[in-house]
């Protein structure tokens, strides 16, 4: 039999522009991931700045009022969902004014969708909280006020289920936050209550391509005794791409004139396109064209130009209207991400033994300053 789904939350749409909700998860049941759908309409003009996942500050399960089961921002999510599912999450990003962004998040208790050994039994605690923290920015340029909007969906085994060996679930937690600095190691310790399977580093500074601010990763055991993982952040992405067979790219709508910038977050790219969109006829005073100007790490320049085809010879001038414009960037590995695969996925007994060491820290050395940097850690929580 197939997983039930089941509508714990239907389009909640909040009354505040920012703050945090909390969503009571049922009693019993047996739970392989939640999703999470998240609605924010554009301002009046258009958002070419803010994406969804910047908008949500936080998202948590939290047990029994203070144990943590999941937490993590929302690009980390994003990330992570990107991993799991081997491509770009499902997202409507447009820039159109008044135009609806939705982004549709897993939150995963077990390898896939499904996975028979890995899920969260509800019964397990007295109270379970979905916790979500958002602060869209409010403007005729970004988000229009008291928009957001969420839809939570549990994805459970049926109660007569059989052949379910479960061995436990996937914690997925932030473990650090930092900002680079212009050279020097930021060594992170990692927790060691559970076995870990991957570490995932996000690092991000507007138009710095990847690998600049954090040039090398390593995992170090005991202080530096042991190193079981080390690796150029380049080659880190390469290999993930390879390994992990990830499509990386990104793409969207965007309302945008000429000298309009864009931030992809879709880093160390080799293709894009433009394509505007524009119904014109014969005897159109103007004609858009639109093309990529410049690539600077993530961030997209557009050229959008008007052709008056009716003078004696074509005549362009630099647009000033808006127009709607399909894009899409294809890069290297997830965009401002690099993923440590330091356990099995497939075999959980090679998990990472992260109890039995003394000291586990992931090191990040770094050569320029002003790359945000969030670490997060993926445990296996075995079953008592």
């Amino acid at each position: 039999m197939a997983l039930e789904r089941r509508v714990l939350i239907d389009r909640d749409t909040r009354g505040a522009n920012d703050g945090t909700v909390r969503y009571e998860l049922p009693r019993t049941g047996r739970c392989s991931a939640l999703a999470l759908g998240t609605r924010i309409t554009n301002g009046a003009t258009n958002n070419i700045t803010e994406t969804v996942f910047d908008a949500i500050d936080r998202v948590e399960v939290i047990a029994d009022g203070s144990e943590v089961l999941m937490s993590l921002t929302g690009v980390e999510l994003y990330k992570w969902n990107w991993l799991l599912h081997r491509r770009r999450p499902p997202y409507t990003r447009t820039s159109a004014a008044s135009g609806v962004q939705e982004l549709w998040l897993t939150i995963p208790f077990g390898r896939r969708l499904g996975d028979k050994e890995l899920y969260l039994r509800f019964d397990d605690y007295r109270r379970l909280e979905l916790v979500i923290t958002f602060s869209p920015t409010i403007a005729a340029t970004e988000f229009t006020t008291a928009t957001t909007t969420f839809t939570v969906i549990s994805y459970e085994w049926p109660e007569n289920m059989t052949g379910l060996a479960r061995r436990g679930f996937i914690r997925i937690t932030q473990v650090a936050d930092f900002t680079t600095v212009a050279a020097g190691n930021e060594d992170v310790e990692m927790p060691r209550a559970h076995p870990h399977l991957a570490y995932l580093v996000h690092c991000r500074e507007a138009t710095i391509q990847d690998g600049v601010d954090i040039t090398n990763l390593e995992v170090r055991e005991d202080s530096g005794v042991r190193v079981p993982y080390t690796g150029r952040w380049e080659d880190v992405q390469h290999e993930n791409m390879d390994t992990w067979d990830i499509e990386c790219i990104e793409e969207g709508i965007g309302l945008l004139t000429d000298a309009d910038v864009l931030d992809t977050h879709q880093a160390r790219l080799f293709q894009v396109s433009a394509e505007l969109i524009e119904d014109t006829a014969a005897g159109d005073a103007a004609h858009p064209m639109a093309r990529v100007a410049t690539i600077t790490a993530d961030r997209l320049a557009f050229s959008v130009v008007e052709l008056d085809e009716d003078a004696a010879h074509g005549v362009s001038a630099l647009a000033t209207a808006d127009y709607t414009i399909h894009w899409s960037a294809k890069g290297i590995g997830i965009g401002n991400t690099a993923i440590i695969p330091i356990g099995s996925w497939d075999d959980l007994d090679l998990v990472y033994d992260a109890p039995s060491k003394a000291k586990v820290e992931l090191r990040h050395v770094q050569a320029a300053a002003g790359g945000r940097t969030r670490v997060s850690v993926a445990e296996l929580v075995r079953a008592a």
